[in-house]
């Protein structure tokens, strides 16, 4: 089977932007590169792609892009806020998340799919107990729930996820506020989250490197289960990415310092269970991603310029290549 995929990179080295690459029978093919700047975070919706540019006073681009080609440009808007590291876009609204200034901007999207000139932009307040990590708010992941109903971010500085109430026409004015809070242990530092079935999510703590369980959303959110992303003996590490395979069977985390890939199994209930762990093949395992048919997952090892490859062989990671990328930070697929 073949898989195309954009490589999301850092580019104060030797990167020039997003990579395209083609995954066939788990061997990848860097296919093109389009120039960009800092495109650390990638979100692909129909036909278009969105690129972040993590800068101070940073950005967010979108192309358009057909089976087979590289992305073309379409336009580039100021997000109103620095360092932004993550997007999604949640029914017409493209919500990009400011880790430096701690801020959500959201922008409403029009037919094509371009967003807005200007972004609604919506501040978070607070801090948590982390002398060096946590002096102020720091969002760092904005995605809707399952049922559409929140859109649920994850703030690291402040220790919370706050779930902020959509409305049914999703518009520039969908997102509610004030938002529905659910805090998190302190200095646990809630990086990224993975929404399964029945109303269960899971946080990945970049500080605390555990991920929390919960269900339900909002105010309605139970803590359910507490998992360490280290094994015994691993050194400092902190958590990267979170995901659920396409079939909702098993969880993944990246763990940096430690440089490993832990997956979960995940029952029809939700709970986490068989904890294991497979080396990540390189240094700074900043992002990981099953492939769409949930056969493979391929993993961005910022420090050591490469992306691994692994099978998923009765439900364990088998390391199968890599293929070279400079700084690569996020991996994104085509559908």
């Amino acid at each position: 089977m073949e898989s195309t995929l954009y490589i999301g990179t850092y580019t104060h080295g030797d990167s020039k932007g997003i990579y395209r690459a083609v995954l066939r029978d788990g061997t990848p093919r860097i296919a093109g590169c389009t120039e960009a700047v800092n495109p650390s975070y990638l979100a692909i919706h129909g036909d278009r792609l969105y690129a972040v540019r993590e800068t101070e006073g940073g950005g967010v681009a979108s192309y358009r892009v057909a089976p087979g080609g590289e992305p073309a440009l379409v336009g580039e808007r100021p997000v109103a806020g620095d360092a932004p590291c993550h997007l999604c876009v949640a029914g017409n609204l493209l919500c990009v998340s400011n880790y430096g200034s701690g801020t959500l901007s959201v922008f409403e999207l029009d037919g094509e799919g371009e967003p807005a000139p200007l972004p609604r932009v919506i501040a978070h307040r607070g801090r948590g107990p982390h002398a060096e990590r946590q002096r102020a708010p720091h969002v760092h992941q904005a995605l809707p729930t399952p049922d559409g109903s929140f859109l649920a971010v994850c703030d690291l500085g402040i220790d919370a996820v706050c779930f902020y109430p959509l409305n049914a026409q999703m518009d520039a004015q969908g997102i509610r506020e004030p938002a529905q809070s659910v805090p998190m242990p302190g200095g646990a530092g809630p990086r990224h989250a993975a929404f399964g079935p029945h109303g269960c999510w899971y946080v990945l703590c970049e500080l605390s490197c555990q991920v929390l369980a919960y269900r339900g959303y909002g105010d309605d959110a139970k803590l359910i289960q507490r998992c360490d992303a280290l094994r015994d003996g691993d050194p400092e590490s902190i958590g990267a990415a979170v995901r659920l395979s396409p079939d909702g069977r098993l969880l993944l985390a990246s763990i940096r310092g430690a440089n490993t890939l832990a997956l979960w199994d995940v029952s029809p209930e939700g709970a986490l269970s068989g904890a294991r762990w497979a080396d990540a093949r390189g240094d700074g395992p900043r992002d990981a991603a099953f492939t769409p048919d949930g056969t493979h997952v391929l993993c961005a090892c910022e420090r050591d310029d490469r992306v691994t490859v692994f099978a998923l062989r009765d439900a364990a990671l088998e390391f199968v290549g890599a293929v070279a990328v400079p700084m690569p930070t996020c991996v994104c697929f085509a559908p």
